[in-house]
């Protein structure tokens, strides 16, 4: 569904009737279009899949209609979310149930576009006019000129301790399977891996907890666990924010250049007991994480699933790896990354790239596809946004995303923290339940701070 919020977006709306193509059928309400496209063959080969029409073609046809001569940077600007759940439209995997008004894809084309520039402290307000409507235009300057006015006054931070919010002492955090039931799941899966179904598998649980007050819990994981990623989406059925580690998929039109940055080996930061860091220990910790193995093996195999997702989009011989076994540090946990580079094919953009790579290994396991369908048999309930991807893309073909986790999916004053953990055959179960814990605690600290919610979990 495609729904225009203006005249300026009916003016899309208008345009995009006249330019799709013949198979996508077309239903008209109102403000909104929607759009039947014809189901992808999930048995033809990778090369005709990734050619195929399909969902991503939407954003093409708009970008076909409205040029951008002058090439103004991010003119067209769409901004938003895929979710894990998207891939059931290109591979075969089992039907589940949806318990969240997530959709598979959730984009926003920008109309007013803020861009800040955080090392200049400068920010340039942007605003792209579809319409030929003069008043339309006027609105939308109109506009323009009263952001600016606020922008050049002082804010009032967002209320942190405000009085007049109220303390929810007893918010308790619950989970959609016990430790337990958690922990079987791990060891059934342990035993397709056993058999050679599967090399790697990254099965996740969901921890629940009240969120009344999201803009200020993600202040508090902005704050506490600077990312590279950070990002705070409001929709009309949910709210989503986080703060990833992790790269999805990005790509430079300019240059062609196509990257990946598996992230796969984690660990507790080392802390003393009141819960600053302990550096001594963090570096022990890290030189166990950077010596193990288990780890070594496990994430040497992601970075092989990564360079074999470009192998199918990338020109020959032009795919490496950047960088290896480096490790990222956030406030509760640090990781092992690495950096896969190629070159993507000509007759390619962004958009067949992410279709085409889309879910990312350190999120499923691998082979990928087996391990998907696993996922969906244990887990018995759709992902939402949790191991999809958040980020942009643009007319001048640049795409940036990272991976949706270290996230909180809010509906209806309810945060879903989703995490899980990467199993191989010599993972210990209780471990690997541990690190699920871990990697949702620091999003679970912010939003039980801007709760005010006092105790631990």
């Amino acid at each position: 569904q495609i729904t225009a919020f203006s005249l300026n977006g009916m003016a899309i709306l208008k345009a995009l009737k006249h330019t799709l193509s013949n198979t996508i059928k077309i239903f008209e309400n109102n403000q909104s279009m929607n759009l039947i496209f014809p189901c992808v063959d999930k048995n033809i080969d990778e090369d005709q899949k990734i050619l195929s029409i399909s969902i991503f073609d939407c954003f093409r046809f708009i970008m076909r209609v409205f040029t951008n001569p002058q090439k103004i940077s991010k003119a067209i600007f769409f901004g938003g979310l895929f979710s894990y759940d998207l891939i059931a439209n290109f591979e075969l995997l089992s039907h589940l149930a949806r318990k969240q008004k997530c959709p598979d894809i959730c984009f926003y084309l920008a109309e007013t576009l803020l861009v800040w520039d955080h090392e200049k402290q400068t920010c340039i307000i942007q605003n792209s006019l579809f319409s030929h409507n003069v008043n339309e235009k006027y609105r939308i300057q109109t506009r323009s000129i009263e952001i600016e006015n606020k922008l050049k006054q002082k804010l009032p931070g967002i209320l942190k301790y405000n009085t007049n919010i109220p303390v929810y002492k007893e918010a308790s955090l619950t989970s959609n399977m016990t430790d337990s039931e958690y922990l079987s799941i791990i060891q059934q899966l342990q035993i397709f891996i056993q058999k050679g179904d599967i090399f790697q598998v990254v099965p996740s649980r969901k921890f629940f907890l009240p969120c009344y007050h999201p803009l200020s819990a993600y202040q508090e994981l902005k704050t506490n666990n600077p990312s590279p990623y950070m990002f705070f989406m409001q929709d009309e059925m949910f709210t989503l924010f986080g703060a990833s580690p992790e790269s999805s998929l990005k790509y430079n039109n300019q240059t062609r250049q196509i990257e990946l940055y598996p992230i796969a080996g984690t660990r507790p930061r080392g802390k003393t007991k009141n819960g600053n860091i302990d550096y001594d220990l963090d570096s022990r910790i890290e030189l166990e994480m950077r010596t193990n193995q288990k780890e070594l093996a496990e994430h040497l195999m992601l970075v092989d699933l990564a360079r074999n997702d470009l192998a199918r989009i990338c020109e020959p011989g032009s795919r490496y790896v950047a960088e290896l076994l480096k490790v990222d540090k956030y406030s509760h946990v640090m990781h092992l990354v690495s950096r896969v580079i190629g070159t993507l094919k000509s007759h390619l953009d962004a958009l067949h790239a992410y279709s085409s790579c889309m879910n990312m290994g350190t999120l499923t396991g691998a082979p990928k596809v087996r391990a998907m369908q696993l996922i969906s048999e244990y887990e018995k309930e759709t992902r939402g946004s949790y191991g999809g991807a958040i980020g942009y893309f643009t007319d001048s073909g640049d795409l940036d995303t990272c991976i949706t986790i270290r996230s909180a999916y809010i509906e209806n004053n309810v945060a879903t923290i989703q995490a899980g953990a990467g199993i191989v055959l010599n993972s210990i179960a209780t471990e690997e339940m541990q690190e699920s814990f871990n990697k949702a605690k620091a999003v679970i600290n912010a939003i039980k701070t801007a709760n005010h919610t006092t105790g631990s979990f």
